[in-house]
């Protein structure tokens, strides 16, 4: 087993671990940086269109990118590996993966929204290629274009309207009843955007070039095939899994997300999350910005503690 020592370990390098290390840099604390199996959801995004500065731009590109900026410093360095275990908010905190031991007197959690489920058949093959997770990120890409919301609660409703505001010919799939929707359904309703109740999607279908084309769904209470012709499906269904900081002490909504305050420090004296892993709007902006208030009060944190 690998032994390492550091002031700042950050879990995760995604734009918001990434960003917490350039400031972690700025500041010349000695920081690592730990990159797990599980890509960064910016990896899997085929094209940005938000990003200041850069009008279009894919994702693998930004973020080799924001890497090379976070290992411009000396102090900075990213290994590879998963937690599998930590013991946190005791003084000196202490973290393993399989093949190293890390003890650290801070700890910034930014593993985004971690390994999604497929809860669709053919789903994973097209992130990026007419499956997204993101109507505010994706939508504007598919404007006079036919574009399905499949999810049963408020946000799947909210980024209707979003998406009809774009532009976008828009229709909702949820498993519910129209009853059992929250009340902005009568909003949706009113735009003339069309809400499919009781179905089910089982299955993504891509044309030759791997693009989607169609959805395979079904009604809830029978088995009668339905297929709906599209250009984009937008899934929000997501659950993220944080049982390991969970069981470490951390505190989570009631969704799940990390628990933050303005500092983006935990309830955990030391810990820092940032990030898609924190919930809230699932944008490379929000994630770098959450990571650069990490790190900044990280810092600040360790300079008050060392009185340096």
């Amino acid at each position: 087993m690998e032994e390492y020592k550091c002031e700042i370990l950050i879990i995760g390098s995604g734009p918001a671990g990434l960003s917490a290390g350039v400031y972690c840099g700025r500041s010349n604390r000695d920081t690592i940086i730990l990159d797990g199996k599980e890509p960064s959801s910016l990896a899997k995004t085929k094209e940005i269109q938000n990003w200041l500065g850069e009008q279009d731009i894919s994702g693998p590109e930004l973020l080799t990118k924001f890497q090379a900026h976070a290992q411009s410093y000396d102090k900075v360095r990213i290994i590879e590996g998963d937690v599998i275990s930590l013991m946190i908010g005791m003084g000196m905190n202490m973290i393993s993966t399989r093949t190293a031991n890390i003890t650290c007197d801070i700890v910034i959690i930014a593993t985004g929204t971690g390994k999604r489920k497929e809860i669709i058949k053919g789903e994973s093959n097209l992130i990026g290629f007419g499956v997204s997770y993101c109507a505010l990120c994706d939508g504007p890409l598919y404007r006079d274009k036919t574009v399905y919301l499949y999810g049963n609660d408020k946000e799947v409703l909210e980024d209707a309207l979003a998406l009809h505001q774009m532009g976008c010919k828009t229709h909702v799939i949820t498993n519910l009843a129209i009853n059992e929707l929250p009340e902005v359904v009568e909003q949706v309703k009113g735009k003339g955007i069309e809400i499919i109740e009781k179905m089910e999607i089982i299955e993504a279908i891509s044309d030759s070039d791997g693009i989607i084309e169609k959805i395979i769904c079904k009604p809830v209470n029978n088995d009668e095939i339905v297929e709906y012709e599209l250009d984009c499906l937008f899934i929000l269904s997501h659950i993220p899994s944080n049982s390991i900081f969970k069981k470490a002490g951390v505190e989570l909504d009631e969704f799940g997300n990390i628990k933050v305050n303005i500092h983006q420090e935990t309830n955990v004296k030391g810990v820092y999350a940032a990030g898609d892993v924190t919930g809230g709007l699932f944008q490379v902006i929000f994630a770098a910005a959450e990571g650069a208030r990490a790190g900044i009060n990280a810092c600040k944190f360790i300079r008050q503690q060392k009185k340096d």
